[in-house]
Parts: C-alpha cells; structure tokens; sequence
C-alpha cells in the first residue's frame, strides 16, 4: 500500500494490522515474536554437507600438460571463466553432476567447458570450439555495413524532413 502513494495515507497508519481477540493476544503475540526471530536474519543451512554459494569446487577439471584450471562457459549469457562458485552437486543416475553459479546472470548452470586449454592449447577432445578468428572478422564487416546504411538512411530522413519544414 505505500508504494501506491497518492491519496492513500503512508507511514503507520497504512502498515498491515493484526486483530485478534482478548483471549487471543498473548498467543498471538508469542507467534509474532516467535515470527520476527526466525525472519530477522539470512536462513541457516541445516546441512553441513550442502554446498554453500560462495564454496569453491575442488574437482574442477584441470589441463593434464600445464595443471590450469579448464575454463567454463555459462550457457545462459555466455560469461566464461575458472571461478564460477559451486552452487549445488546434484546425484542424478548414479553419477554426480555439478551446478555452478553464474554471478553476472545470477543463474545457475551446468559448465560447458571449452575444447582447448587457454594456457597451453592442449586439445581435450571434447567441449566448446574456439571462434575462429574469420568469423568474428564476417560478423564486424556485417556490423559495419549495418551501422553506414543506418547513418545513410538517417542523413536522407534528416535531409527530407529539412526539405519538408522549408
């Protein structure tokens, strides 16, 4: 109600109210306080073997030649890294599946890792082929021819609206 604003009157006299009967208060009152207490502060993991957001993964996959971590690739907003934090590790078929966190989509994932180590260039066989450097070339000359024929039908908007307005 108090973002509403307005006409509506804000501060205490809009704040939600509980009404109970006499009889009522004092249980009433243990449940409200019983309430504040446990919302008052971040939730407690009960589990001490659960991951915890901010843990690190200690079987991250490792380069067999220089030992550097292999890097990942967030298949949401493809933000790619070596420090992705574990989220959860999930027992699915009897095998275990991890799940990092993605700080910049907010997100959790299962890694795609790249193909290549970035350190040595080992080939894992496996994983994310690397962009090849001609596409990335194909895809800014495109960007470009773009980017003139907006300016060009901009300049000729421009000149038929100052031709018009004479």
């Amino acid at each position: 109600m108090q973002i509403a604003g307005g006409e509506l009157p804000l501060g205490w006299t809009a704040a939600a109210r509980v009404v109970v009967g006499a009889n009522d208060a004092e249980e009433a009152r243990a449940l409200a306080v019983e309430f504040d207490e446990t919302t008052a502060h971040e939730p407690r993991s009960e589990d001490p073997d659960e991951p915890q957001p901010d843990a690190e993964w200690s079987d991250w996959p490792q380069c067999p030649a220089c030992q550097a971590r292999r890097p990942a690739r967030c298949p949401v907003c493809q933000a790619a890294g070596t420090r992705f934090p574990l989220a959860d590790v999930e027992e699915a078929a009897g095998q275990a599946r991890v799940l990092l966190y993605c700080g910049s989509c907010d997100d959790h994932f299962r890694p795609d890792f790249f193909r290549v180590c970035h350190q040595c260039g080992h080939d894992f066989g496996t994983g994310i082929e690397p962009v090849a450097p001609q596409a990335i070339a194909e895809e800014t000359r495109r960007m470009w021819l773009v980017a003139g024929a907006m300016i060009i039908a901009g300049a000729a908007l421009a000149g038929y609206f100052a031709w018009v307005m004479r």
